[in-house]
């Protein structure tokens, strides 16, 4: 099915999603959508928060995906002995007042990384801006945006703007921050996982209300009465018998109504009494049909079952192998965040006119295989060194080998700050 046709007039909603809460769902009872006033959403990404804050398995996927990329971090200052001090008093400086949140006393990227893989994780962009002091000397604080408002123009590269009284605002590239989950060459913006599993969510919820409503009863078991039609009369037409045979029935039932505990019924072989309900197979269909559902979810969201809580079984080899898979997207999308946070540390070093470079390091994430990996890492640099010492490459080609840039320059000094 065209996912668009799910999408019409009313500012870009589902119509799926829309006609559910417009069919008279019953407010008394628990549903993830009830009480939504969908027609309040001016945007999808309005849409995609309120799917973040409302379903369970949305906001475990996205929360999880946040904690694993906003590890702990630090920052490296690289340059002369005589400039690092002055660096690191500018920085602190820097990240004590660039909170945006009035009260809020958590100083840092921490803080501001903690929002950018959010919005990545559930809108697929974020956007900001760097707000200058009034003496235009250093950075005064950033000011996050709303991606949702912001439009493109293809001029040879891709321009981004703000659309205000009917005027075309380009934003300055010198101050201005984008980034773009999983951008192609027509959607400079991103794109949000959301964007494949709306329809599934909205289904999933259906799901949840209708098995709620069905299994109510089905594990109490009913009597199931059965009763046999009077014999007609010879000489009875179809009028008369069809009337007899309703009071027959109505009496029958009224019988059955009025009985009480110490009463016994006593008829011909007219009457047939069974159970009904009670067994397993209506509640293990929806079971099973809620599990497809939500594996849908969570394929759509990039995760694997067992990071949200979900286990399959999964032998250990093949558990870790997802989990250094895992790693590598978290390592990726980390870049991003690495870029957001150097780019705003050495704009302010640069208007201080201090010839420093800082670089954002993030914590790495808690390794259940980390011995297997520090023998490898050993094993690597050991063979590394030996071909720098017997000739074969140089200093910095080993460097690039072992993952750094180039290796390390004598002349410079490095100083890390911890906690940033």
């Amino acid at each position: 099915m065209d996912l668009l046709s799910h999408f019409r007039k009313r500012k870009g909603l589902p119509e799926k999603i829309e006609a559910l809460s417009n069919r008279g769902m019953n407010r008394s009872r628990s549903s993830y959508l009830d009480g939504c006033n969908w027609h309040r959403y001016e945007s999808r990404h309005q849409l995609y928060r309120y799917l973040r804050d409302r379903i369970p398995i949305i906001s475990s996927a996205i929360w999880n995906w946040v904690r694993l990329c906003n590890t702990p971090g630090s920052y490296l200052l690289v340059g002369n002995d005589k400039h690092l001090k002055e660096a690191e008093h500018v920085l602190d400086d820097l990240l004590t007042r660039m909170g945006t949140v009035v009260g809020s006393k958590r100083t840092g990227l921490g803080r501001l990384l903690e929002l950018f893989f959010q919005e990545v994780f559930t809108n697929g962009s974020f956007c900001g801006k760097l707000v200058p002091l009034p003496s235009g000397t250093g950075i005064d604080f950033f000011e996050d945006m709303d991606s949702s408002r912001i439009k493109w123009d293809k001029k040879g590269k891709w321009i981004p703007y703000l659309e205000m009284d009917d005027r075309k605002i380009y934003l300055d590239n010198e101050t201005f921050f984008h980034y773009g989950l999983g951008s192609d060459c027509l959607n400079p913006g991103g794109v949000s996982f959301l964007a494949s599993i709306e329809f599934v969510t909205e289904i999933d919820q259906r799901m949840v209300e209708d098995m709620a409503r069905s299994g109510h009863n089905a594990g109490n078991p009913h009597l199931h009465i059965k009763i046999i039609p009077p014999e007609r009369f010879d000489n009875e037409n179809d009028e008369k018998y069809i009337k007899r045979a309703e009071k027959y029935f109505d009496n029958t039932v009224d019988m059955f109504k009025e009985i009480d505990p110490d009463d016994n019924l006593f008829t011909w072989s007219n009457i047939e009494i069974t159970i009904a309900g009670g067994g397993t197979a209506m509640p293990f269909t929806w079971r099973v049909n809620r599990e497809q559902i939500i594996e849908d979810v969570i394929t759509g969201m990039k995760l694997f079952p067992w990071v949200v809580g979900r286990s399959h079984g999964t032998t250990k080899n093949w558990v870790q192998a997802q989990y250094n898979l895992l790693m590598q997207v978290v390592d990726s999308i980390q870049e991003e965040g690495k870029a957001l946070a150097e780019w705003i540390l050495n704009t302010e070093l640069k208007l201080k006119g201090i010839p420093v470079t800082a670089r954002y390091i993030f914590s790495p994430n808690q390794d259940p295989y980390q011995l297997d990996r520090e023998k490898a890492a050993a094993l690597r640099f050991e063979i590394v060194n030996k071909k720098v010492q017997n000739g074969y490459i140089s200093k910095n080609e080993g460097a690039k080998e072992l993952g750094y840039k180039e290796a390390f320059n004598q002349e410079s000094s490095i100083k890390l700050v911890t906690n940033k």
